[in-house]
């Protein structure tokens, strides 16, 4: 990606006091003045309603919740009235910035499933600067609320253009019962204990384990933790040297090309179009681990039993690690009375009683500190005992690195991971080529 000064630089901004004044005055019959969202003059007449847009990829039982919610946001207020629109995830970036170059685009992203594409909307001048929103509005969001951590995955050279709405991490599922068949113990603490259980478990076509086979994010995305536990950085402080070119990052790598090696790793890929981490061959008996998250526990729970699904921290090379996920959601930049009208309902989704709903629902993480700390949250996980892992790694997550060009390495260093994962070059190779790679599209101006 090209250079970044002019793109991460807001076009224009007049004070949100004013913003907010226009989004709530609704005598605003069409506010000109280059709006890109295509919205800034569906405001009904006086005594009507602003109409806010949402694209989301939000399908199934999550859909359905979400326009439960939009419903519940209508009924709330007599401002606005919000929109759901459903957007494949597939193609989701590239279709967004296109409608935003034709003046086309939503008001509101909710859960960009693929924030690595952030910066990609960022430079297409489509996303709004959201700092000076913070504080504002009937239920307003502060800053320190939401885990840095997680805050920093949408914040672009000090801008904040994004909050995290659903958090995530990965942990390691098991089967308890076939640990119990096996007679091997259930301490899966480091990664050396899960290859000697894989080793036990493999047997009559079954494999000990399934790790991140495949292309897209969630290779490198789980690769990174994997990384941070061999004590190893992704790219240096100022993102602008890659640094997962080392010993570390190979022997990260090298820990999970061995078990495939050695034939106690699932061989090939389980990923499809609608999941990365392997869960279906998992209820069928194809392996008896697999890494995966939070919104697994459903699914996993009646495929073979609750009281057969056993969940562990993310195991460790040499010290604790994880890289927390979060799907991203942001203002699109249009005239203030758009921004400020879609700002309203993201900082309403936001609150600790609306959050926890959503991520109750969904299998989600709060990324509010105030929804983790609330009674209905704590009082869920008390009950929901499998969440306790994804909960407890929190306190020592990281992010990956908020850059336009992450796409980009990303993408590099995937294609990589999947050929070493396959056994077409080794776990050295493979890491030494995808540094190269990405040091390069770090270094385009």
């Amino acid at each position: 990606m090209s250079s970044t000064s002019r793109s991460l630089r807001p076009t224009r901004r007049t004070t949100l006091a004013a913003g907010l004044a226009l989004a709530t005055s609704l005598t605003l019959s069409a506010c000109g003045g280059g709006s890109v969202t295509g919205n800034s003059s569906d405001v009904a007449a006086e005594g009507g309603r602003q109409e806010v847009l949402i694209w989301s990829q939000a399908t199934g039982d999550a859909g359905t919740k979400l326009n439960e919610m939009v419903e519940a946001y209508n009924a709330s207020q007599s401002d606005y009235t919000v929109t759901n629109q459903y957007i494949p995830a597939e193609a989701f970036t590239s279709r967004l910035v296109s409608a935003v170059s034709s003046g086309q685009a939503p008001d509101l992203v909710l859960g960009d499933e693929n924030p690595s594409a952030l910066g990609q909307v960022i430079a297409a001048d489509g996303v709004a600067p959201l700092d000076d929103f913070f504080g504002t509005g009937p239920n307003p969001l502060a800053k320190e609320d939401i885990p840095e951590g997680l805050l920093s995955s949408g914040t672009f050279d000090g801008t904040v253009y994004s909050l995290p709405t659903e958090g995530g991490d990965y942990a390691l599922f098991y089967n308890k019962k076939s640990f119990a068949d096996a007679g091997i113990s259930e301490d899966l603490e480091t990664w050396d204990d899960v290859a000697a259980a894989a080793q036990a478990l493999t047997a009559d076509g079954t494999y000990g384990i399934y790790l991140p086979i495949g292309s897209g994010e969630w290779p490198v995305f789980t690769y990174q933790s994997m990384l941070w536990s061999a004590g190893g950085e992704f790219l240096n402080e100022d993102n602008t040297q890659v640094e997962f070119g080392s010993d570390a990052g190979v022997k990260a790598l090298q820990t999970w090309t061995d078990m495939v090696a050695s034939g106690v790793a699932y061989p090939s890929s389980m990923a499809d179009s609608n999941q990365n981490q392997g869960w279906p061959g998992f209820n069928a008996g194809q392996y008896d681990m697999f890494i995966g998250g939070a919104y697994n526990i459903g699914s996993v729970s009646e495929g073979i039993g609750a009281e057969n699904v056993g969940v562990v921290p993310f195991p460790v090379i040499d010290e604790p690690a994880m890289n927390t996920g979060t799907n991203n959601s942001y203002v699109i930049n249009g005239d203030d009375s758009s921004e400020a009208a879609a700002w309203q309902f993201l900082s309403w989704f936001m609150q600790p009683d609306q959050q926890a709903e959503w991520d109750i629902a969904t299998g989600y993480l709060p990324t509010n500190q105030k929804t983790l700390d609330s009674a209905t949250w704590k009082q869920h996980v008390e009950e929901n005992p499998l969440l306790q892992p994804f909960v407890d790694q929190l306190s020592y997550a990281r992010s990956r690195p908020s850059i336009p060009q992450y796409a980009e390495v990303s993408a590099v260093l995937s294609q990589q991971i999947e050929a070493a994962m396959l056994q077409r070059t080794s776990a050295a190779d493979a890491i030494a080529t995808a540094a190269t790679e990405a040091q390069a599209a770090l270094d385009e101006e």
